[in-house]
């Protein structure tokens, strides 16, 4: 595997932990330009609008929306925004195809024109999506080039005319269906702001990060999951605790700022994974499908695929926020500056120290990035029945590649990676990692079932 070592100011560009950017973590990636009818590069078909079995188009538009949330684009949005944005741009182009050709359940739109050109629903549907919630500006271009280019592609006619229009229907059902998340997905200010805690193992505010970032995101209505406390599990290890004295220690060696205990190769591990999560499973996807045999993956089942993967992503999301809200559990960064005051013998404090990079001001227990790691991997493994789907994937963060022999290894790579930054203890990615598995098994089972 390739590994580029990134040339960054010290701690500049590693993450925006700022009150109005918080938990944004940026990216970096190779400039790869889309060519409408060469999406995907290998293992599909390269035709755009060949009929009911080519997903060129639906990758040509994933491929899209994936370059326009990896850095330096877009970076004002933080992963658990993101992790809507990419469901329900997904769920617009998986609900465009089956209600032409219904082979799975829709998500928020339920009519059928079976005359509708499906190349047609699908950019339409995408593109009104994007337009009200999507890179706004210079950044929505692409955007529009791509479904001037896919529309130029169909023969103007009924079928076409039909398309578009289904595709509008599509998007306002997907909008109309999200819009409660509205209240509950601002970034800072939700009312009532969690209180900074005062006992060892509370969440406590970390200077210059007074404040607790998207408060309120747990209270969405759930995608597809029941409620965002199904999956809860069990707490903490208790701070005074032989096995949480050997978790703080090891991420207070390991995940130090300049440590120079952390080998180079955890350092990649940790930086290469410190990304959103729908970027970097995008990406993971993507690779697999390329390699699928030709015309074994046709339209319906690559939205399919991608849908169900960002949903399990979204709805991640929520059941970890709520889970950290429950248990309001501090961060390793607050956790050792309080070491010598936590009723432990075990954990020498150190209150000059700091994460390698900077943390996002949320509660420590579970990790998000584990869990939607997990639960997008899972589903990746659930749909194609197999963890042995070698692949080759880049980051939005740290240039390079690296390569994987199966998906599982994988999910648990990027759970250590937060070890490695000092975001989380053990106990957390462990956990995180188990509750993810769940939901993505959830998710595969629950939603956009087959018809």
């Amino acid at each position: 595997m390739q590994r580029i070592i990134p040339v960054f100011p010290k701690r500049l560009g590693y993450s925006m932990c700022i009150a109005c950017c918080a938990i944004l973590l940026f990216s970096c990636q190779k400039n790869d330009q889309l060519l409408i009818k060469d999406s995907i590069s290998k293992g599909l078909s390269q035709n755009l609008n060949n009929g009911w079995t080519s997903p060129d188009l639906v990758m040509a538009w994933n491929l899209e929306i994936q370059k326009a949330y990896t850095f330096p684009v877009n970076v004002g949005v933080s992963p658990p925004l993101v992790s809507r944005l990419f469901a329900m741009y997904h769920v617009a182009m998986h609900d465009a195809l089956n209600c032409i050709k219904p082979k799975f359940e829709t998500y928020a739109y339920h009519q059928v024109d079976k005359d509708a050109d499906p190349d047609a629903a699908v950019s339409q549907a995408v593109y009104e999506v994007l337009k009200v919630v999507g890179p706004q500006g210079a950044g929505f271009a692409p955007f529009e080039n791509l479904l001037a280019g896919s529309l130029a592609a169909i023969p103007d006619g009924d079928a076409k005319t039909k398309g578009i229009a289904l595709g509008k229907a599509v998007a306002q059902a997907v909008l109309a269906k999200r819009s409660a998340d509205i209240p509950y997905i601002p970034m800072v200010g939700f009312n009532p702001t969690p209180a900074s805690g005062v006992n060892p193992g509370e969440f406590s505010y970390f200077p210059p990060l007074n404040t607790y970032a998207l408060a309120g995101f747990h209270l969405q209505q759930p995608w597809i999951i029941k409620t965002a406390s199904q999956f809860l599990p069990g707490p903490p290890y208790p701070v005074n605790s032989a096995a949480y004295a050997a978790d703080y220690n090891e991420v207070k060696t390991l995940g130090q700022l300049n440590s120079t205990i952390r080998t180079p190769e955890q350092k990649a591990i940790g930086y290469f994974w410190a990304e959103n999560s729908s970027r970097g499973w995008n990406s993971v996807a993507r690779d697999i499908l390329a390699q699928r045999p030709a015309n074994s993956m046709d339209a319906w089942k690559t939205a399919r695929l991608l849908a169900l993967l960002h949903l399990a992503i979204a709805d991640g999301y929520i059941a970890v926020f709520d889970t950290k809200m429950h248990y309001y559990f501090w961060r390793p960064i607050s956790a050792i500056h309080s070491g010598d005051n936590d009723n432990n013998p075990a954990t020498v404090g150190d209150p000059t120290w700091q994460s390698e990079l900077a943390t996002p001001p949320v509660g420590e227990y579970s990790s998000a990035h584990a869990l939607t790691g997990a639960a997008a991997g899972e589903v990746i493994i659930r749909f194609f029945k197999t963890s042995h789907l070698p692949f080759t994937t880049t980051s939005g963060y740290w240039p390079g590649t690296r390569t994987y022999d199966d998906v599982k290894s994988a999910i648990w790579e990027n759970a250590l990676s937060r070890i490695y930054i000092g975001y989380h203890f053990r106990k957390a990615i462990t956990v995180g990692s188990a509750t993810g598995i769940n939901i993505g098994d959830y998710i595969f089972e629950n939603g956009l079932k087959e018809k």
